[in-house]
């Protein structure tokens, strides 16, 4: 059962990943990560969401095709069992890594575009593009860091 506080995470959560996906997608994802259960059913999903069918099915079928979620069945169970798949938004947070560095590629054309190399905006692209390389080596460094952190730990 979701307490009022789960409800405001879950909320607050989905606000963030509808940057990315539909409203009941990015809900569902939330539910998912936020539920003390690891796994839940279409039916716990649709209640605790107060959504109607189809829009949890829609929801669910864009986490399974974008493999943010998966799902398991159980032997005489009809039932699908549906769960977060955390290395699918630890592969996202990577992507959006990567994403900084082309974007820094495109400023950095503009930049060699621009006219006159001394104006105000031609500087702050410099500045900006300082600042994209700089975040893209640092995070880089600091993923790579857990990833071998991660490795050497014994769970």
């Amino acid at each position: 059962m979701l307490t009022e506080k789960h409800k405001e995470l879950i909320e607050k959560i989905g606000v963030y990943f509808e940057l990315a996906m539909p409203p009941a997608a990015a809900r569902i994802l939330a539910l998912l990560i936020v539920s003390d259960q690891d796994s839940l059913v279409f039916e716990d999903i649709r209640s605790s969401l107060n959504l109607s069918k189809s829009a949890t099915s829609n929801g669910i079928n864009a986490l399974l095709d974008s493999k943010r979620i998966e799902y398991y069945t159980k032997m005489g169970d009809r039932k699908r069992y549906f769960k977060w798949n955390p290395t699918s938004t630890i592969n996202h947070f990577r992507s959006e890594i990567e994403k900084i560095l082309g974007l820094n590629t495109l400023f950095e054309n503009t930049i060699q575009l621009k006219r006159d190399k001394e104006s105000y905006n031609t500087k702050m692209l410099g500045e900006l593009s300082d600042l994209m390389h700089f975040l893209y080596q640092e995070t880089s460094t600091v993923y790579e860091q857990w990833k071998e952190n991660k490795q050497q730990k014994v769970y």
